[in-house]
């Protein structure tokens, strides 16, 4: 217990933890603005217009290549590649992807449920209003969302983040913490509707990610939580896709 308290006693940890989310975040921020904007210029220039399905699609690809870029990068340069949970695949992550998939499902449902007997509606989402008028946008995000979304995020939230915040604070916090802070990079993803709706969403988003951070604190490889984390997304989208197709929402 006395190493523990004088460690957190050391302003380097603190530092170390809080410092390095910080700089991983505006990072990512910056290298999706580039990513986007050097992809905008190669979408426009093999003829796909930016605002079409496929358009949408591919800048959302560059985006997250850009997340790839600097989670990888900045791994490789803090020296945490070997720490992350690069593994390969067993049959016991399959287990817990299909039953990490389910349990999350299962949350989102019984939250949106819970939010229904409140009479609480979820914020617009800035996807979903996206794909409205041509659903077939849903469809051309399944194959970015299981193999760039969902790794990305993952490697940025959970391998770096959390792992950060686990070294200093232990597990419990760091699933909290990282959590906390996935749920609040998501803020600009939606909008419309008063504050509460919004919060409603980031809270679900939040219980969410936390549900993939025990993924990964109790598997301890990225594999897992991504791979729960782009089936999931999946899921949505073919429902989304499906509702609207058939003259849902």
């Amino acid at each position: 217990m006395s190493s523990v308290s004088s460690s957190l006693d050391n302003p380097y940890v603190h530092l170390k933890a809080f410092g390095g989310a910080f700089v991983i975040i505006a990072l990512i921020f910056v290298a999706a603005a580039v990513a986007i904007s050097l992809g905008g210029v190669a979408v426009s220039a093999v003829g796909i217009g930016r605002d079409t399905a496929l358009g949408l699609a591919l800048m959302s690809a560059f985006q997250f290549v850009g997340f790839g870029v600097v989670g990888v990068g900045y791994a490789y340069l803090t020296d945490q590649l070997n720490r992350i949970g690069l593994t390969r695949p067993t049959s016991r992550d399959l287990v817990w992807i299909v039953g990490g998939l389910v349990v999350l499902i299962g949350l989102f449902a019984g939250i949106n449920a819970l939010f229904g007997l409140l009479g609480i509606e979820s914020a617009d989402s800035a996807i979903i209003d996206q794909g409205q008028n041509n659903p077939v946008y849903f469809l051309y995000l399944i194959p970015v969302t299981i193999f760039l979304v969902g790794p990305a995020e993952e490697l940025i939230f959970r391998g770096l983040i959390q792992t950060q915040f686990r070294d200093a604070y232990g597990s419990i916090f760091a699933v909290v913490a990282a959590s906390s802070v996935f749920a609040a990079v998501h803020f600009s993803s939606y909008s419309g509707g008063d504050i509460f709706e919004l919060l409603a969403t980031l809270m679900t988003i939040l219980v969410l990610g936390a549900t993939l951070g025990m993924l990964y604190e109790r598997t301890r490889t990225l594999l897992v939580p991504a791979v729960v984390h782009g089936l999931f997304n999946t899921v949505q989208f073919v429902l989304a896709y499906v509702s609207i197709v058939n003259g849902g929402l």
